[in-house]
Order: C-alpha cells, then sequence, then structure tokens
C-alpha cells in the first residue's frame, strides 16, 4: 500500500509538466489521458516563438507536438517521443529512467537527438507542503553528441528555480504554479528573455 501511494504522489506531481526542464528532456512525463499546452514567446521584442501540446499515452509514452518559429524565420513543425522506463520515487532513492527522441522531424536549429535521461526526486523537507527538487542527468546522440544536465530547486511550494546545460546553450530561469495545472516562467535562454505560459488538463 505504501509503494501505491508513493506512485500515486509522484503522478499526481507530474501531471502539469511535460518531460523538458527547459530545452533538455527528463525522465518525467505527463500522465496518461492527460495534455499540457503552452506558448513560449519573447514579450519585449520579435523574437523566438513556440507553441507546445503534449499527450500521456498511457502508463509509459509521450507524444509531443511543437511549432517553432525562430526570429526571421518561418515556422517548423516537429514532434519528440519518449518511453518512460521507470517513474521517479520521491526521497531519491529510486530515479526515474526515459528513452526517446527530440525534434524527430530534424526541423529545429538544435536538430534530432536521440537520449536516455535519468532524474531524481529529492523531498525538500524544509519546505511545507508536498515539494521536490528535480535533478536531471543525460545523454544525447545526434545532431549532438554530449550529455546534458539540469535542476529544478524550489523556494517556496510554487516557486521554482531552474537551470539546465544543454549540450548547446546554458538556459535559467525561474517559475511560478499559481495552481498543480498552471505555470508561468520567465526564462533566459540563448540570451534571450522569454515568457511562458502553460496549463494542462484531461480529456
Amino acid at each position: 500500500m505504501r509503494l501505491l501511494a508513493v506512485s500515486c504522489l509522484s503522478l499526481v506531481c507530474g501531471i502539469a509538466f511535460a518531460d523538458e526542464l527547459i530545452d533538455i528532456p527528463t525522465a518525467r512525463k505527463i500522465a496518461t489521458e492527460d495534455f499540457r499546452y503552452e506558448f513560449r514567446a519573447q514579450p519585449i521584442t520579435k523574437g523566438d516563438m513556440q507553441h507546445f501540446l503534449g499527450i500521456g499515452l498511457g502508463k509509459s509514452f509521450e507524444l509531443d507536438i511543437r511549432e517553432v518559429q525562430d526570429y526571421g524565420m518561418s515556422p517548423v513543425t516537429s514532434f519528440d517521443f519518449s518511453y518512460n522506463f521507470m517513474a521517479a520515487f520521491p526521497g531519491g532513492e529510486i530515479p526515474g529512467i526515459s528513452l526517446g527522441v527530440q525534434d524527430g522531424s530534424n526541423l529545429t536549429q538544435d536538430g534530432r537527438r536521440f537520449f536516455a535521461v535519468t532524474t531524481f526526486r529529492n523531498t525538500m523537507d524544509e519546505i511545507a507542503g508536498s515539494v521536490y527538487a528535480d535533478i536531471t542527468l543525460g545523454f544525447q546522440v545526434g545532431s549532438k553528441t554530449s550529455p546534458f544536465v539540469g535542476v529544478a530547486v524550489p523556494f517556496a511550494p510554487s516557486v521554482y528555480l531552474l537551470a539546465e546545460d544543454s549540450g548547446f546553450r546554458l538556459n535559467t530561469g525561474i517559475e511560478f504554479r499559481p495552481s498543480p495545472r498552471m505555470s508561468l516562467r520567465f526564462i533566459v535562454r540563448n540570451q534571450e528573455t522569454l515568457l511562458s505560459l502553460s496549463a494542462s488538463g484531461r480529456f
């Protein structure tokens, strides 16, 4: 029963967020029959823009469709696909493990990458509520062959600091989660400040 309860808690905490930190994949997935939409753009001047729709397929798979428009270029549509071999258990003892591909159509500037990734979920006892810090380590092969690493560290139950080295660039951000199914992010990516709004729901 304890194992079942921990599994359900891990699932609930992952409902609103797809298997990415900022750019890197993580070993978390959208829950079965859930979806997540994200809009990301440069809010001050005309710049990069991205629409993202992620769908949880069964207990182990996730399909993400994204439209990316870089400054001065026509939009392109690609997909990510991942298999979640194991869900991360809160406490950090058992990491999540996922395999997959980013930019399966090989149309974005970063190009197609196959990856293997593990994510550890560490309980933050200093903060009230069920709050976790995620540490992600992975390796990618394709247009870029390199390791990648990222962290999501809470400062409060609804405020997280994000940082990652994607192999292409260093990205940072701060995320506000006013509810389990909504988030607002301010991201510094490729020397641009981006605003990200996302919401999730269930079919």
